[in-house]
Formats: C-alpha cells, sequence, structure tokens
C-alpha cells in the first residue's frame, strides 16, 4: 500500500511513520503538515490510503478531500471523538482516536487492506455503527480523568535550565509550527511537548482556543465575538493580549462558557 500521511505536528507524523514501519507491505511515499500541502501530495502522489489528521492550518482534513482531485481511502487521526460522524459522512475507512494503541492502529491498517483489496471504500452500514460505538467507548479520552491526571509541573525551558511551572503560572501556550511556548506574567518559555499532548493533560483547566493557541480558562478576560462566528480572547495579562478564537471552536467554548 502506498500511504500519505496528513498530521500538522511532527511528533505525531514520525509516531505514525514509526509504526507503519512495522508493517512490510506499506509504503509511505509523502507527509504533509497543513491543507494545502495535503491536497497538493495526494494529487501528486495518488496514494493508495491516506491517514489525515482533522484539524490542521490552512483548513481541516474534510476540505483536503473537498481540494483533491484523486480521492485516497481515508483513515482520519485526530484527537476528538465529535467529528466520527462526519467522517464516514466522506466515506472514511475507520478513525483514529488518539492516543490509539498498536493493536488499534493495526486493525485500522488490516480494514484498509480488505477494502484495497476488494475494491470497495466505506464500511457497510452495520460495521459503521460498530465502529462508531466502539469510538464512543474508548478509553483514550474519558471525560473526567485528563483533570485528574493532568501534572502538577509543566516542565519548560529557561536558559540551559528545566524549570518546573505550576499549570496555574501559565496564561496560554502557543505553537509556532512545531515548537511550542509556554506563556507566563513574565516569559515566554520552550514547552518540548506537543500540543496536542498539552491539551489532553491540562482539559478542562486548559481550552484550545485554536489550532496554535491553548488557554488557561481561569485567565481569560474577555470573549469578544467578530462577524463570521470568529472571535478574540482578551487575556488577563498586563498587556491585554487577544487571540484568535476559531468558528469551531467559538462554539464549543460556548459550551463551556455560555455567552
Amino acid at each position: 500500500m502506498r500511504i500519505v500521511i496528513v498530521e500538522d505536528e511532527k511528533p505525531a507524523r514520525d509516531r505514525l511513520r514509526r509504526m507503519l514501519a512495522e508493517h512490510p507491505d506499506c509504503e509511505v511515499v509523502g507527509e504533509a503538515g497543513d491543507a494545502a500541502g495535503a491536497a497538493a501530495l495526494i494529487d501528486r502522489e495518488r496514494p493508495d490510503l491516506c491517514f489525515l489528521d482533522v484539524e490542521m492550518p490552512e483548513g481541516d482534513g474534510f476540505e483536503v478531500l473537498k481540494r483533491v482531485r484523486h480521492a485516497p481511502r481515508v483513515i482520519f487521526t485526530t484527537a476528538y471523538d465529535r467529528y466520527a460522524v462526519p467522517a464516514f459522512e466522506v466515506n472514511s475507512l475507520d478513525y483514529l482516536l488518539k492516543p490509539f494503541s498498536r493493536e488499534r492502529f493495526a486493525a485500522a491498517l488490516e480494514r484498509a487492506r480488505r477494502a484495497i483489496a476488494a475494491g470497495s471504500g466505506a464500511p457497510a452500514p452495520a460495521d459503521l455503527l460498530k465502529l462508531i460505538e466502539e469510538i464512543r467507548r474508548a478509553p483514550a479520552a474519558p471525560p473526567a480523568a485528563p483533570a485528574a491526571a493532568a501534572p502538577l509541573r509543566i516542565p519548560v525551558r529557561r536558559a540551559n535550565k528545566i524549570v518546573l511551572l505550576d499549570p496555574g503560572e501559565i496564561l496560554w501556550f502557543e505553537a509556532e509550527e512545531t515548537i511550542v511556548f509556554a506563556r507566563t506574567d513574565e516569559a515566554r518559555l520552550l514547552v518540548e511537548r506537543p500540543l496536542n499532548d498539552l491539551e489532553e493533560l491540562l482539559r478542562p483547566i486548559f481550552f484550545r482556543i485554536h489550532r496554535s493557541y491553548l488557554v488557561n480558562v481561569s485567565r481569560i478576560a474577555e470573549i469578544q465575538p467578530e462577524e463570521g462566528g470568529t472571535a478574540r480572547v482578551i487575556m488577563k495579562d498586563a498587556a491585554g493580549t487577544a487571540l484568535p478564537l476559531s468558528r469551531r471552536q467559538a462554539r464549543l467554548l460556548r459550551d463551556l462558557l455560555p455567552w
């Protein structure tokens, strides 16, 4: 199988590549980290299968599928279960909810092998209902555990030292490509951990307002709605920093903090 990996964070792409290396019949023919690059890569390489993230720069996984001329079979990979039904509505073969195990990954890959061998596409309706139910019952992202399991300290780099911060000291995390920083009242410090991992560890204390920003909910001062469904989040720092709130995340934040 010729395979393309589309993930916005390099650690996630590297993990998928390592897992695929354990399957001799799989060849990774390319990687992309944003929607535009993904569409161009898929049309150029015409892969048999694409592991496709949902949220990424310049669009999302669903927009990628609208842009491409070549339609590969797709397995979605995401940290959110809420996209499961839309994923299967666009005929995806499977939906891997991060963090997924090697066993769950192997099962999805086997489903792709069977579909490619049979020349078929999406799962049959009965299989689809079973898959969605399995995703919703998966222990990967239980509703209450992340807050209880949140680390007491967040390691960050300050010069040549590792400093341990209490999560309450951090206003927000911000990502520049694959580099993540923690913002405090005094400094901007390097965090050697992907934003997706921090989101899982610190939910619901922190909320992902945008693909590049994870904010401390208790340090939000204001929410300023804008035209088109987007908004800006004003933080409780000395500068009153305004951070972008995406349309999709605005709907979710409204459930958490009704306005």
